[in-house]
């Protein structure tokens, strides 16, 4: 494995870059001519390369500055983990984040699925306290899985509002909408109030499995805690926006999917299947918000490539990833049934997913015991619901050459 090079070696080797890259723009000067094609490839790689080292040496930085400003040591997912597979003998740190896991978990109306278990808050901020080294001083770094799991989600990428930290069951509130009316100078106005109607939400606890090796995590490496972390959210991400987008029949365990229930035949992919999704939309006067189209991934292809015809030129997806005119997100999430595959179209700050106390670990050291594993089983809890069950629209489509 190569030595990680130095802050100076990196400072060194962008200088050295640098000046190539002036070299080659003021030999074509003098040579009264524009850049060769090579040219241009070796400055591109040289841009390349600097913009990496700059993010290498920020980076740094960053950490260097964290390192002079933390009194207290960092949580480490790592170390938690496998202080949970030995019994769950927390160090000062794990037990410090411990008990605010269950201290959310508690307000939420929670109980642990172990003694043992190992709680982590799902949204942790600092602790900052006046201290000998300035006034704001971050005692303790917990792990926030919030935002990453934010970048994870499509759904929340699409602006679907998350709600953290909930506490027992809420009650969503949804409004017909009031209307108006005409009347002569001296009649009785009409009453024209909208009615109200509530969807409730409550915390179904969302399971997944982690197999992590004990020799893996005794590593003490910044790769293996990014990994685990990684492997963490997306354990919880992947199965969340699945149900979420997916069609399984109505549960008390689960949410519904936004195809559940869906009964509409599939069609053929074409510019009208399209358009029309954003027409039912606007036609329920939900058309604002956060709207864009989410697709499976099977028909990003298919609507690169198929002419919206009509009389309407180009293809059903611009090269800029946009659909009629919205920007259009891609998951394999979306419900499949053979080969329909689900398109979708609304606000999606309409759309609320909700998070319940913290993420509950505990373990599993004997099933593969045999072959140095140990299972980590994570609970958390969550729900989703549609404000207005007409301000997302959804549609089956298939290959037109299959129809």
């Amino acid at each position: 494995m190569a030595k990680e090079k130095t802050r100076v070696e990196l400072a060194e080797e962008r200088g050295q870059l640098y000046k190539k890259g002036v070299d080659l723009v003021n030999k074509a000067k003098q040579e009264k001519r524009e850049l060769s094609k090579e040219e241009k490839d070796q400055i591109t790689e040289i841009q390349l390369r600097m913009t990496e080292i700059n993010l290498e040496l920020a980076q740094r930085e960053a950490m260097k500055f964290a390192d002079e400003h933390t009194t207290g040591e960092k949580f480490s997912l790592r170390k938690a983990l496998l202080e949970l597979a030995d019994g769950g003998r927390y160090s000062e740190n794990t037990q410090k984040m411990n008990e605010r896991g269950a201290a959310s978990l508690q307000k939420s109306g929670i109980i642990p699925k172990s003694g043992t278990s190992l709680l982590i808050p799902v949204e942790s901020r600092a602790e900052i306290t006046a201290g000998s080294a300035g006034p704001n001083v971050i005692e303790t770094d917990f792990m926030n899985i919030v935002e990453p799991l934010r970048d994870r989600l499509v759904l929340a990428q699409a602006g679907a509002t998350m709600l953290t930290g909930l506490v027992s069951d809420i009650d969503v509130p949804s409004y017909s909408g009031s209307t108006s009316n005409w009347a002569a100078e001296n009649e009785s106005a009409e009453d024209g109030a909208g009615t109200f109607s509530k969807k409730s939400m409550k915390p179904k606890r969302l399971t997944s499995i982690l197999r992590v090796s004990r020799q893996m995590l005794v590593q003490d490496s910044l790769g293996v805690e990014a990994m685990l972390r990684a492997d963490l959210i997306n354990s919880i991400s992947s199965k969340l926006e699945a149900t979420i987008l997916g069609g399984e029949s109505t549960s008390a365990e689960k949410p519904d999917g936004l195809f559940t229930g869906y009964v509409t035949p599939s069609e053929g992919l074409s510019w009208k299947g399209i358009v029309k999704l954003e027409t039912d939309v606007d036609l329920a006067n939900a058309l604002m918000g956060n709207t864009k189209y989410i697709m499976h991934t099977s028909l990003v292809g298919l609507a690169k490539t198929t002419l919206k015809n009509e009389g309407v030129s180009g293809y059903i997806m611009s090269e800029n990833g946009q659909m009629n005119g919205y920007d259009t997100l891609r998951t394999n999430a979306v419900y499949k049934s053979g080969t329909d595959y689900g398109a979708l179209f609304g606000n999606w700050a309409d759309l609320l997913i909700g998070q319940w106390g913290a993420l509950d670990l505990t373990v599993d050291p004997y099933t593969e015991a045999d072959k140095a594993f140990v299972r980590i089983i994570v609970n958390s809890y969550w729900d989703a619901c549609l404000r207005r069950d007409k301000s997302i629209a959804k549609a089956l489509f298939k290959d037109p050459a299959s129809v």
